[in-house]
């Protein structure tokens, strides 16, 4: 394993111990789940960094025989965009590493789509997103921020996706065998829908702390040549814009609404916020930022009169939890809207009939915030 270290103050380097694992369920499958962010996205798509959603943990795999769960997956994820990603941990010193569980990994990834329904992956996924205390719903809104898929949508995605073979194949462990990373690049150059991947999640300990450093392999550049990444769609999405957004929305809501949305959307570009159209299959939407405060939106408003405010965007450093802070307080006392106790990873929804009697009061609230975070803050 090789040697990290930790720098002093005056210049000298000691070397962290590094730690082999010895109890696989609670120093690889436990970690992964409490933090599937081990698994780098930033790693996989350095353009589009994967955002996870955990679906299980110990995922069962029916037998075709019997039909009963006679095997099972150490972990099921999907990613923004729905792609499945089957994981299996495994300890450096566990042989069957780079024997069967390749084999084993192969057959979850043809037969996937007989195994599950998207009625099942949704069911677990719920599972676990109520454990969190999130709805699937705010998961979706977490991992597509801008225009987020229904949640049958979302689930009929991860279905086609299972069919078509557009799935991803991860090895998680604290070192990996010479052989299995032969493998691993091997068939990534073959397969063209596919990725097979290894995550080395290296742990060391430093004055009783344990770090851990997840390294990507699989991904050479010849691999990245072959890969052509297949988009598997349920149905159309179209590219809405100002006009289509109203036409929609004027079928859909009372002239006063409708205006009422008008009204945010010209108050926030005249606060210099940057607008962005979504692509809903059935339903308009636009998003609005103010990069100053974040690479994300601020909220989204959509042409059925829902307005999402969006704080589970923001990475909150100091600056971002003060103004998340204020628009909670200003929505909570000023506006009488309900917002969650852990609003700062949440996405609350209004509908139109909660939010556009008190559009004045919304427009100052916008504007105020505004005012004490201004574009010249460094963020």
């Amino acid at each position: 394993m090789a040697k990290v270290y930790v720098m002093k103050s005056d210049g000298s380097t000691e070397a962290m111990t590094g730690i082999r694992c010895v109890n696989e369920d609670l120093e690889l499958q436990r970690i992964l789940e409490i933090n599937p962010d081990l698994v780098p996205g930033d790693q996989i798509n350095p353009s589009d960094p994967r955002r996870w959603l955990v679906v299980r943990r110990e995922m069962p795999v029916p037998d075709p025989s019997t039909g009963d769960n006679r095997w099972s997956i150490d972990l099921f994820f999907v990613d923004q965009d729905a792609m499945p990603t089957f994981i299996e941990c495994k300890r450096y010193s566990d042989t069957r590493a780079k024997r069967e569980v390749v084999g084993q990994m192969l057959e979850y990834a043809a037969n996937g789509h007989y195994y599950w329904s998207k009625e099942d992956i949704r069911n677990y996924a719920e599972q676990v997103a109520k454990k969190n205390g999130m709805t699937l719903e705010e998961e979706i809104k977490r991992l597509q921020p801008e225009e987020p898929e229904t949640v049958d949508e979302f689930f009929q995605h991860v279905q086609d996706n299972l069919r078509e073979g557009q799935i991803r194949l991860v090895f998680f462990m604290e070192e990996s065998p010479a052989e299995l990373k032969s493998v691993v690049e091997f068939l990534n150059k073959q397969m063209e829908r596919s990725e097979v991947l290894i995550v080395e999640a290296r742990q060391y300990e430093y004055e009783g702390t344990k770090i851990v450093t997840p390294v990507l392999f699989g991904f050479t550049e010849e691999a990245r040549q072959v890969k052509k990444t297949v988009s598997v769609t349920t149905g159309q999405r179209k590219k809405w814009d100002k006009e289509s957004f109203f036409n929609d929305a004027r079928g859909r809501l009372k002239a006063d609404e409708v205006n009422s949305i008008k009204l945010l959307l010209d108050k926030s570009q005249e606060l210099k916020g940057e607008l962005s159209w979504g692509t809903g299959k059935t339903c308009g939407s636009f998003s609005t930022k103010w990069p100053h405060l974040g690479a994300n939106t601020v909220f989204s408003v959509y042409s059925d009169g829902r307005l999402t405010i969006n704080f589970g965007n923001f990475d909150k450093n100091s600056k971002q939890h003060d103004f998340l802070a204020l628009l909670k307080d200003k929505l909570v006392n000023e506006l009488g809207f309900s917002v969650p106790e852990d609003y700062e990873r949440r996405y609350p929804s209004y509908q139109i009939e909660e939010w556009s009697v008190k559009i004045k009061e919304l427009l100052n609230v916008l504007a105020l915030i505004l005012k004490e975070f201004p574009a010249q803050t460094n963020v």
